[in-house]
């Protein structure tokens, strides 16, 4: 049988499990708090450093972590830099503490474990994949860009909402009287609502609805349209900004900023992209593989945000294939700026937020 060879750099460990602390409470089968005292710890003689020193109640761990399995010459390693970790503890320079050396490998033997305990060393067995899935899941808890997701809110076409927005700005702030105002439907009004606080234009404040700054400016720039169904080229201008400097603000804003990366990921491999297979690779972008599985979900979905996005000048149909605009182009190279800035932020420690 092959061997199958896992191919990642120790450090990149290192940093998912540094950043986890609480994993290692499982790995090492602990029932007290793990506290970080320094890691890459250069030693005394200038030329080594031991990977990880850890605090746990009145003992001091020292764990050496191999992206591969066991070898004997581990144990000289690891016994040489508990020696000069004690040589620290005497000169009163490392705080005093039970020093416990471990080594976390991928694999060992049944003979490994019995010479490890020989000579005083816990050997515990790890999986690369599950130390990165489980620092996948916890940055996906806390960073924005990675938990929203494309939704339907009954909206097909932007312009709809300028009826709902009218009504807004001349101070009619209820959904039911919105609705008499209108003529519409209370539940297209409830979607116009949702879908223009998804854009920013409006906020809500228990069962009232506030057109935000933007909101006003959006009247401003297209007073003359909002009895249609269409946005002027300023209107358009100004959702696109919201959405380039703020690509998560909300499942629509991420969503139509999806359909556009999709079509510019697809435009490498052939131009105009063809509606087909725009459809499965948004489906995978968007994070809604699981949910849009029938046929006429995913391709509702598309042709709704594809529709978005043309109504804002970032994208254009001809016939089955959608290509960029100009404006487009514009919007994703701000795009990739104000996306980078999110990321960066998210990932940033806690203590520097």
């Amino acid at each position: 049988m092959q061997r199958i060879i896992d191919d990642i750099r120790e450090s990149e460990i290192e940093d998912a499990l540094i950043a986890n602390l609480e994993v290692f409470r499982g790995l090492l089968n602990l029932n007290k708090d793990v506290r970080l005292i320094t890691r890459q710890l250069r030693l005394i003689d200038g030329k080594k450093r031991l990977d990880i020193l850890l605090a746990v109640g009145d003992q001091i761990f020292l764990v050496e972590l191999k992206a591969e399995p066991f070898h004997s010459d581990n144990i000289k390693q690891i016994m040489t830099y508990k020696e000069e970790l004690r040589k620290l503890q005497i000169e009163k320079n490392l705080i005093a503490g039970e020093i416990i050396p471990v080594i976390l490998v991928t694999d060992y033997t049944e003979i490994d474990l019995n010479i490890c305990i020989a000579n005083g060393l816990k050997v515990v067995k790890y999986s690369p994949i599950d130390i990165l899935t489980k620092y996948y899941n916890k940055v996906a808890s806390i960073a924005r860009f990675m938990k929203v997701r494309p939704v339907d809110l009954g909206v097909f076409n932007i312009g709809l909402i300028n009826r709902v927005i009218k009504a807004l700005g001349d101070g009619v702030l209820v959904p039911k009287d919105i609705s008499k105002v209108t003529k519409l439907s209370l539940m297209s009004v409830n979607h116009h609502l949702k879908f223009s606080v998804a854009l920013a234009l409006v906020a809500q404040r228990k069962n009232r609805y506030y057109l935000t700054d933007m909101g006003f400016k959006y009247i401003s720039l297209g007073d003359e349209l909002l009895t249609r169904d269409e946005l002027s080229t300023e209107q358009a201008e100004l959702v696109r900004e919201y959405i380039a400097k703020d690509p998560f603000a909300s499942p629509v804003i991420f969503g139509i900023y999806c359909i556009v990366e999709s079509t510019f990921f697809l435009a490498r491999n052939s131009y105009p992209v063809d509606f087909e297979e725009l459809k499965g690779f948004f489906l995978k972008a968007s994070g809604k593989q699981h949910e849009w599985q029938a046929t006429k979900s995913l391709a509702t979905a598309t042709y709704t945000y594809l529709n978005y996005a043309t109504k804002l000048g970032l994208l254009g149909k001809v016939g089955r294939h959608v290509i960029i605009t100009p404006s487009g182009f514009r919007f994703i190279l701000m795009l990739q700026l104000y996306k980078s800035i999110e990321m960066v932020e998210s990932l940033a420690p806690e203590s520097n937020r």
